[in-house]
Order: structure tokens, then sequence, then C-alpha cells
């Protein structure tokens, strides 16, 4: 028994000898297990640190890199040598299995920061090099960098690529906003450098020939100066400048027009014969002459330059298959004008398959605009900042102007007004020079004389009825009203009496007759008193129809199309439609807001009494609106304003006389322009400002020294203007090229005059303005002294210099405005006694 038992104590004591060893063994793989998954993660929390660090430094290095820093940060160097440091370490770790037993590893968790780092920064297995070594690379080599990846990258244009998820970069990350601002402030920059049209240099023999003039005479034997002078008086009193202008026509026969286009003219448009600027811009145009035309509102100018137009396209050669045109180019400076011009267009070519136009206006698709260019079109009728990004596209080649060869300005003092000079000045700079070109308008103020004398060779002035730019067929009308509420009360009298008119008008005629549409237009001031305006009259009853520059442009065309095919319908307004709206059936324009100056007066109550049609125009006026009450006083005809109530009739007289006054003691002033967002309004806006608050502030007894000691400008018949002394000189150079040079004496001009003529800012400007050269020459000599001899230096002048007669000439012009203000400072300063 003791042995059995002892061999089963020997048993149990190998038993638990070999647990104890297994359990050894078994504890130390558990060990060797926990310190290798201990590690794994430890590298790769590592290595995710790395990266993001790493990412960030990217972003920060290209933040730096858009900002204009060329040099390499500290941190971006420091992030270097890490990630060199990280790739030698991972080189170096191994991670073996066990060879005795298989460890199952568990499942690794998702983690998303993980998936999008390895989305937007690869690692050096799977891209075979470092990325950010890459980078740095491309900084070095002085390359615009690209972040690889998913995010958004700017590329070398500046417009932005997104990531196949469609996410941008900066929400997937978390950039910062000042990251955001810094990569939208250079798409901008880089857009607004996109902008910038190129001048073309058009070489003679590059350019293509075409013709100009297809005007004979017919029908009219020769006639003498007086019995031309004697027509054109009883046409309308038609005045030309210019030498070499034809006779005008008298009936449409004398053009030489098809039997379609006269049916159109006569038959649908209602012009049974040539309206006066009709008469005379036709033939001239048709002659090859670049023209001006001033003409009433409604007198048919459309048709005096789409006529040539056509006629001009016709005779070129066709597009061929690379070309988008256009051949023919409109600007207006509104798109309600450049809609309805186009409409005008499409009457004239519908029936012509080979004439193609578009209308490119700004809030209207781009991309139905660039698959008409792309096709290929003749006539383009568009704004001016339209169609200055169409020649921007696609780095200029989506848009050609090398076959533009009549281009027209429709309401150019208007475009004017808008600001649009520098862009029209571009698109210019890039249509070849012996373009033939049109300017027509309703008023044409002297500010466009020098952008005239620039872009127009040798023009025709054509003025119809200058003394009287008011259509004689609209009858004028006008109430002053004691305060608002009594001014809307009035609206409502006349909107019923217009009403209650059309109705009797409708009874007397046939009921089956729908020719008897009797419109009304509300001209107001701003876009809030319109939209205040519509709600009262909606509450009243009536159906309106408005339309000012802050509603979509979707809901301005619905508008616009609903109050033309709406019989009777009425349209409340801003100014931004003033110009160029043409709808016959307005019979009555109702001016709710008093204008400010001549031309918004003209133009507003245009819109009635278009072609042959008659019309009333009635301005609304308050006690405090002196400018309308001048304005209207001097457009009213006597027979017009004898037919108002006398007390009317002593109030706007008086009203006048008070602006009168006031103008000759330079209180008051009537504007010149039409109140657009020119820069030249801006800057005369600024100083009218200045001045009413400068009264406003003031109490009575400082008020009235103010006006005591108001410095006032001399007239002109006080201050004697001195002609500049100049001779233009022809110079042949020995390459065969010819410049034009002229000596301008400023030596014997008075001190201040002196000084305005030949200070920096006067260079720059008209070298600006003109292109030419102009620098000081000689010395100046006080008043008895002159030059001893020829070795002397002669008396101080300016010496202009160009390729062109015309540029040197338009300098002398401008130099000469100058030396008028000089004169105009003097005369301040020499009657000034005090100092504000």
């Amino acid at each position: 028994m003791s042995s059995v038992s002892s061999n089963t104590d020997n048993n149990k004591a190998k038993l638990f000898q070999e647990r104890r060893e297994k359990l050894a063994k078994w504890k130390q793989k558990k060990a060797q297990q926990d310190e290798r998954k201990k590690k794994e993660l430890t590298n790769t929390e590592n290595s995710h640190n790395k990266l993001t660090k790493t990412h960030d430094g990217l972003k920060d290095t290209q933040r730096r890199k858009l900002e204009g820093h060329s040099e390499e940060s500290q941190g971006s160097k420091a992030l270097k040598r890490r990630k060199k440091h990280r790739n030698k370490t991972s080189k170096k770790l191994s991670f073996a299995d066990s060879d005795e037993e298989t460890v199952i590893q568990p499942p690794k968790l998702f983690n998303p920061k993980e998936v999008q780092l390895s989305r937007e920064i690869p690692s050096n297995d799977a891209q075979g090099a470092d990325p950010l070594e890459q980078y740095m690379n491309s900084l070095s080599n002085g390359t615009q960098p690209a972040l690889v990846g998913g995010g958004n990258v700017v590329d070398e244009e500046g417009s932005d690529f997104v990531s196949d998820e469609g996410e941008n970069r900066s929400d997937q990350d978390g950039s910062s906003d000042e990251n955001e601002a810094g990569l939208r402030f250079a798409r901008i920059t880089k857009m607004k450098s996109k902008k910038q049209v190129k001048e073309i240099h058009y070489a003679k023999e590059e350019l293509e020939p075409f013709r100009k003039d297809f005007y004979a005479q017919q029908g009219q034997p020769t006639m003498t100066d007086n019995e031309i002078y004697e027509l054109r008086l009883n046409l309308g009193n038609i005045k030309v400048k210019g030498t070499g202008c034809p006779v005008p026509i008298t009936r449409w026969s004398q053009l030489g027009l098809t039997t379609d286009v006269i049916n159109l003219i006569v038959n649908d448009l209602k012009y049974e014969y040539p309206t006066p600027i009709q008469a005379q811009a036709i033939p001239a145009i048709m002659c090859g002459r670049d023209v001006i035309g001033i003409s009433k509102t409604g007198s048919g100018k459309t048709i005096s330059y789409l006529l040539p137009l056509i006629r001009q396209i016709k005779a070129q050669r066709p597009l061929s298959k690379d070309e988008t045109g256009p051949l023919g180019l409109v600007l207006a400076p509104t798109r309600e004008l450049a809609l309805q011009i186009h409409e005008e267009v499409e009457k004239f070519t519908s029936t012509d398959q080979a004439i193609n136009s578009v209308c490119c206006t700004g809030g209207s698709e781009l991309k139905k605009q660039i698959q008409y260019l792309k096709k290929g079109v003749e006539i383009v009728v568009a704004t001016p900042g339209r169609f200055i990004d169409l020649l921007t596209l696609n780095y200029g080649h989506l848009v050609k102007t090398r076959r533009i060869t009549y281009v027209v300005m429709d309401e150019a003092d208007r475009l004017f007004d808008l600001g649009f000079e520098p862009q029209i000045t571009q698109i210019m700079k890039t249509i070849r020079p012996d373009k033939q070109c049109v300017l027509f308008s309703a008023t044409f103020p002297n500010k466009l004389r020098n952008f005239a004398l620039r872009v127009l060779q040798e023009p025709l002035s054509i003025t119809i009825n200058s003394k009287n730019l008011v259509n004689e067929n609209i009858t004028q009308k006008f109430y002053v009203a004691g305060s608002d509420e009594e001014k809307f009360r009035k609206l409502l009298q006349v909107l019923e009496y217009h009403e209650q008119q059309t109705d009797e008008k409708l009874n007397e005629e046939s009921r089956e007759d729908d020719g008897n549409d009797e419109k009304t237009i509300i001209f107001v001031s701003s876009q809030q008193i319109c939209d205040l305006i519509h709600i009262k009259l909606e509450n009243e009853g009536y159906t309106i129809y408005s339309i000012h520059a802050g509603k979509p442009y979707q809901d301005r065309v619905a508008n616009l199309e609903q109050f033309r095919t709406t019989r009777n319908s009425i349209l409340l307004c801003t100014e931004v439609l003033s110009r160029g709206l043409n709808v016959p059936e307005v019979s009555l324009v109702l001016i709710y807001s008093a204008v400010k100056c001549f031309a918004q007066y003209v133009h507003t109550t245009g819109r009635t009494a278009r072609g042959t049609h008659t019309g009333v125009a009635m301005m609304f006026l308050l006690p405090d609106e002196l400018a309308g009450a001048y304005i209207l006083f001097k457009s009213i005809c006597e027979k017009e304003l004898i037919a108002h109530d006398p007390k009317q009739i002593e109030m706007l007289r008086s009203m006048s006389q008070n602006f009168e006054q006031g103008m000759k003691s330079g209180k008051f002033k009537v504007s010149q322009g039409f109140g657009g967002k020119g820069l030249d309004n801006l800057e005369s806006k600024r100083k009218e400002k200045h001045l009413e608050e400068k009264r406003n502030y003031e109490d009575e007894t400082s008020q009235s020294k103010y006006q005591e000691t108001e410095v006032k400008e001399p007239s002109p018949a006080q201050v004697q203007i001195p002609k500049l002394q100049y001779n233009v000189l022809q110079q042949n150079n020995p390459n065969g090229t010819v410049t034009f040079a002229a000596e301008v004496n400023v030596n014997d001009l008075p001190q201040l005059v002196r000084w305005e003529a030949t200070k920096n800012t006067t260079f720059m400007f008209i070298k600006n303005e003109t292109g030419c050269s102009i620098t000081n020459k000689g010395k100046y000599y006080p008043e008895g002294k002159e030059p001893q001899s020829d070795k002397d230096e002669p008396k101080l002048f300016l010496l202009i210099e160009s390729d062109n007669e015309k540029d040197v000439k338009l300098c002398i012009d401008l130099l000469e405005q100058k030396v008028k203000e000089g004169i105009r400072k003097a005369g301040i300063q020499s009657i000034k006694n005090t100092k504000y």
C-alpha cells in the first residue's frame, strides 16, 4: 500500500509540475502578446499624430504661400525633420508572429479620422514618394503646389475642384475662417485679373477689307445748299455738323430697300414716311460715315442704325465654321433696352436665315448665350459688363472681335451716367480701328464729346429739333400737392379718370375692335417708394406690375411681358425703364417723384407718344421740389400751361423763380447727368451732401454768415480765357512711319493756370485719355524777358507726340479744359476775402 500511495504522490507531483510549467509558459506568451499589442497601439497612435501634424503643416504652408510668403516656415522645417525621422524608424520596426502558436488578432475598430487621413495623405508605400517632400520640392522650384487627396485644390486659373465625395475640404478637416478667407481672396483677385481685356493691335495686311458705302442718291435732282437747308428745316429742323453729309430722304423707296422690308416698316412698325432722324441719319450711315444722332424719344432711332447694320452684314463674307462672330455689336445701358433692341433685330432678320442674333445681358442664363455664340452669330446686342464677361471666357477664345465692323452705342449718355466708360473703352481697344461707329441718344451732354472724338472718325453730328427735345405729341400736365397724402389722393383721381375715359372710348367703338389699349406707367424715384405705392394701389383694387433693380431678373421680365400683353394695364417702376422702353399703347405717364434733371424729364415723358401716337405726361410736385418745378416750367408750352388752375400755375411759377434765383446766388444747381453710378456723379454727390450737411447743422446766424461769405465762381463772361498757341508738325521717320508733334506755349499763362497745365496729375490724365506723350521743354521766363540767343533755352512749352494726328488734337482739347479750370481757380483766388 505504501508503494502504491508513493507512486500516486509522485504522479500528482509530476502532473502538478507540468501544470506549473505550462502555466509559466502560457504567462510568458501572454506577456509577449500584451507587449506586442502595446507596441502596435503606441506606434499607430504616434503615426496618427504625426500624420495629423503633417496635414496641418501642409495647410498652413499653403496658406502662407497664397499670401505671398516665399520663405519656408520653421514649423514646416520641423515637420520635414520629424517626417524623415518617422520614415527611418518605421523601417526598423518589424512585427513577427510567434512560431509556436497562432494568435488571433482582435478586430480593428473603424476610425473615421484614419479613413479621412488615409484618403488625403497616402503612405509612402502607396505612392512611392513622400508627399511632404514633394510639396517642399515644389515650393523650392517656385511652382504652384497641388495637394494630394480628395480635398478642394485651387488650380492655376483660380477655380475649385470638388472631391469625389462632393464635400468641401474645409468642411472635412475643419480649416479656419482665416484660411478660407485667404483662399477666397486669392480666387477673387485672379478672377478680377481675368476680366481685364487686352488691347489688340491690328496690322493693315491682317484685316479683311469690307464695304461701308451702300447709298446712291436717287429720285432727286441736284439741289443747292439753300434748297437742302429748307428741306432739313421742313423735315423737323435738322441740324448737321460736319462736311459731306448727304441729302435727307423723303420716302423709303429712295433707300433701295426690298418690298418685304418696306412692308414691315410701313405696315407693322407704322412708319409710313421716314421720321426726321431716319431721313437724315440712314443716308449718312449708309454712306459709311460715323454718326452722332440726337433726337427726341420715340422718333425711330433704332431703325436708323439697324437698317445700315443689316445691309453691311449682308455684303460681307459669311462666317466660316471656325468663326463665332459677331459682325455687328450693339451696346445698351440696361437689360430691358437690350431685349427691346433684340426684338427689333429679330423682326428684320426673321425671314433671313443668313443673319443670326443673340441678346447678352446680365441676370440671364450665361450657358444659353455661350451655346448661341458657339454656333456663330452675326449680331450681338449686349450690355457692356456681360460682353466683357464673354470676351474673357476661355482665355478670350470664345468671342473674337476681329470681324466686328459696325458698333452701335444706344442711349450713349446713359451708358456713361451708369459708369460704363471703362468697359466701353476696353471693348473698343479690341475692335479694328477702321470700324464704323454710331452713337444715338435723346440728349448728348458735353462730357461725351471727348469720348466721341477718341472713338469716332470725323463724325457727322445730326440733331433733330434741338430747341425742344420734348415730343410735341406729348401733352404736359402737372399738379402741386401740399403733402404726400394729397399727392397720393390726386394719383388715385387721375387713374380713375383715365379708366373712365378708356371705358368711354371702348363704348363708342365696336366691341369687336381689340385695338383700343390705354396703358399707364408710373415713375417713382426709389425702390422703397415703388414697393410702398404698389401695396397702396393694390389695396385700392388696382392690378399693378412693378419693376425695379431690386427685383430678380426673371420677375422683371415676366412683369414687363404681362404689362405688354394685358390691356389697359398699369406699370409701376423706377427710372430703370425710363430709357428705350417702347410700348406704343402707353397713353399716360405719371411722374410721381419729381425729376432732377432735363435728361430725366425728356426720357421719362418719352415713354408715351411713341411713333405717331399721342399721349399725356403728368408730373406731381411737392412745395420743396424746386428743381422739378424749374425743369417743368422751362419745358411746358404756353398753351399747355394756361389749361391748368390759376393757383397751380402761380405756385409752379413761384417755385421756378425761387430755384432760378438760387442758381444765380449759387445755392441751387440743376443736375447735368441722369443720376447714375458714374465716378463724376459720385464726386458731385459727395460735394452736394457735404454742403447740405454744413447748412443743416449750422444755426441761422452762422448760416446767414456762411451765405454772405460764400465764394462765388466767376461767370465765363467775367473771365477772359486765353487761346493756347500751338503748332502741329508732321515728321517722316527713316523706318517709313509718320509721327505728329505739337508745341504748346505755356510760358505766358498766369501762374495758377500754368501750374494747373503742367502738374503731374494733368499729364497723367491726358496720357491715360489719349495715349500721347507729353513733356515739359524749355524754361520759364518772367514777363519782359526773352531768350537772348539761340543757345539759350526756349520759353516754357509742352511737347505732345503721337503717331495719330487726331490724338494730338484731342490732347490739346483736354489741355484747354485744364487751362479753363486753372483760370476758374485763379478767379476764385482773386475775389476770395476770407476763409471758412
